[in-house]
């Protein structure tokens, strides 16, 4: 079937804008008692999929917070220091979702704050996200900053070497740095919410929602919040079923535990070198 100009436009519109550009605004229902709310996370963690459910105007209206795309607000939309070198010397706007930052526990501790916010960390199986990063660094992610290099590295070797080759790259990134760090997060800020991507993308995924939901001060009226979800599901984003491969879309496989099938004795000799007991703090052995 031949598409047209038009029609290929649509299929490519953020689900959160399709529905700005399709619902006429509507009174803010409740304000939240938070000034800010931060998104945190590393990359892989789903941090496109939460930030365009936390972007959607029924979120917005449930709340009163205009999400602020943090990364927009960049040179080149692109941060290149390591996750464990960027902090903060001034306050981001308030009455905003900040979404996403990458960053390390000790960066999110040095953005100045107002004197109410809320925030969350999503967690990662740090082997699914080497999966992902493998993937989308390789094929599938807009060419920005030095990821054309890593394409082509990537391009020439097998697999298994190019997996490696992502291992020690995360490492030196500070990627899992960044997730050791947040393990005691939630001690030191009881202001701090730990979210794990499993269960976002559970069967009881609502459950884990709606304790975010609360958490944030985010109050979505009646069955909001499943209707939210529902337009946000892997099958209405990527056009699949979950689980249902694409090596060349942004949502590539919607699952966990894919990292059994990519890791060989020798990726598990490296990852384990490399993360140490990341695994094991984070409770995923």
């Amino acid at each position: 079937m031949i598409r047209t100009k038009g029609e290929t436009l649509k299929r490519w519109i953020p689900a959160w804008l399709k529905h700005w550009l399709r619902r006429p605004e509507a009174p803010i229902l409740y304000r939240s008692q938070n000034q800010n709310i931060y998104h945190c996370t590393v990359q892989k963690c789903a941090s496109q999929w939460v930030r365009a459910i936390l972007s959607d105007p029924r979120i917005y209206r449930s709340c009163g917070l205009s999400p602020y795309r943090y990364q927009d607000h960049l040179p080149g939309q692109h941060d290149p220091r390591k996750l464990t070198e960027r902090r903060f010397e001034q306050a981001l706007p308030e009455a905003t979702i900040v979404t996403t930052i990458y960053i390390d526990y000790e960066g999110f501790a040095s953005i100045p704050k107002p004197a109410s916010y809320k925030a969350f960390f999503v967690m990662r199986d740090p082997r699914d996200v080497l999966i992902s990063w493998y993937y989308s660094s390789k094929i599938s992610h807009p060419l920005q900053g030095e990821l054309g290099r890593i394409r082509q590295n990537l391009n020439r070797l097998s697999e298994q070497d190019g997996i490696l080759y992502c291992i020690d790259y995360l490492d030196e990134f500070g990627l899992f740095a960044a997730q050791r760090s947040w393990v005691g997060a939630a001690s030191e800020d009881a202001n701090v919410l730990l979210v794990r991507y499993e269960d976002l993308i559970a069967e009881e995924a609502m459950a884990t929602f709606e304790q975010l939901l609360r958490h944030c001060d985010i109050r979505v009226p009646g069955a909001g919040l499943a209707a939210i979800l529902r337009a946000y599901r892997f099958e209405e984003l990527s056009g699949r079923q979950r689980g249902e491969e694409d090596r060349s879309a942004h949502y590539r496989k919607g699952v966990a535990g894919d990292w059994r099938n990519h890791f060989t004795p020798a990726i598990a000799a490296r990852f384990e070198k490399v993360a140490g007991d990341l695994l094991s703090l984070w409770n995923y052995e």
